[in-house]
């Protein structure tokens, strides 16, 4: 319960019991020394607190682990796709003129060229290697429970009968032994801790044609037989000839993937985190206390004036000053008696000597 709502039943309770007590007589022993003409009324002073704070921790240690992925890179190799090509060029053959009695042509040879055979075939060839990952097991928790102490063992003391026990008085009080009380709470730990699993991927492999050279290119023989007459006759000055033409072979570069760093796990450690709580502790009960009061016989229209303007330059009563004691500047009274920790009890002689008044 607040200080305000406590201050509220205590003046609530205070005016219960003045209506109930009116018409019979007021036992002052507890009131103060008075003159006559003093009034008082019975003020409650709040229970006074203090504010502490404690750091309590939010969040244990725990650890985690953190995978790596795996680098790769790049290399570039060259592969043969093509050995080259041969090719045979014919030179024909240079002629002259003689003159030989029936001799039409001398016997000569032709050279046919027979072209190389060449053959296509497929070869295989790494495209990327294989490939590693890590696959992150979460870890597993399980619940457990756990007593714990809500209270500590105490004394207490109880009031009860005599019942003929040797006592003088009709009550006696008995200090008695409460046990400490406890309760089982429930909370998660970790049964089995994070794991990682490692996945394989396979290598990439690419199919490519190349061309194979099977036979080279070779020439072929004809023989022409020689022709004779009475004419003269052309007779080879220079045979026919071939030359073979070699193209070099032809190569293709390629880039492949590979790995340069395996994947890997990392262990790391999350520190425990703590948060700070503010703590609200009573250092001093609340009490009732008689306090002198300005009577109603003294609440004339002057003093009443010079109670609005107080308040007024005190920065608490914003109404008109006209020497009326209504709810406006008792609202004004209660809120400055708030706020210079004054017991809030109607308009007190400490509030008038707190405004200078008196």
């Amino acid at each position: 319960m607040s200080i305000k709502a406590t201050l509220r039943l205590s003046l609530i309770a205070t005016a219960i019991l003045t209506t109930a007590n009116a018409a019979s007589a007021i036992d002052g022993d507890d009131l103060p020394p008075a003159k006559p003409g003093q009034c008082f009324t019975k003020a409650f002073f709040p229970a006074k607190y203090t504010t502490t704070t404690e750091r309590m921790l939010a969040s244990e240690a725990s650890e985690k682990m953190e995978v790596i992925p795996a680098r790769y890179g790049y290399k570039t190799e060259k592969i043969k796709v093509s050995d080259g090509t041969e090719k045979t060029v014919t030179t024909p053959a240079t002629y002259k003129t003689v003159y030989v009695k029936m001799l039409d042509q001398e016997e000569s040879t032709k050279i046919i060229p027979v072209p190389a055979r060449y053959q296509t075939v497929t070869k295989k060839i790494l495209v990327s290697e294989g490939t590693e990952r890590l696959i992150k097991q979460p870890a597993q928790y399980k619940t457990v429970k756990q007593k714990v102490q809500i209270a500590p063992a105490r004394t207490e003391w109880k009031k009860t009968r005599c019942q003929d026990r040797g006592c003088n008085q009709s009550e006696v009080v008995c200090l008695i032994e409460i046990p400490a009380t406890y309760k089982t709470v429930t909370k998660q730990v970790v049964a089995k801790p994070v794991t990682a699993r490692k996945v394989t991927t396979p290598p990439v492999y690419k199919t490519v044609k190349i061309q194979k050279l099977v036979s080279p290119a070779t020439t072929r023989v004809i023989k022409i037989p020689a022709k004779y007459k009475q004419v003269p006759k052309r007779v080879v000055d220079r045979p026919a000839g071939s030359r073979v033409i070699k193209t070099p072979p032809i190569y293709k570069t390629i880039k492949t993937k590979v790995l340069t760093e395996p994947s890997k796990t990392v262990k790391k450690v999350i520190p425990a985190t703590y948060k700070t709580v503010t703590k609200k502790k009573k250092i001093a009960e609340g009490y009732a206390k008689w306090v002198p009061i300005v009577c109603k016989s003294s609440m004339n229209n002057t003093t009443i004036s010079k109670v609005q303007e107080a308040l007024k330059s005190a920065g608490f009563y914003h109404g008109p000053v006209d020497g009326v004691w209504g709810s406006s500047s008792r609202s004004a009274t209660r809120a400055y008696q708030k706020a210079k920790g004054l017991p809030v009890a109607g308009l007190s002689m400490a509030t008038m000597q707190s405004l200078g008044i008196y």
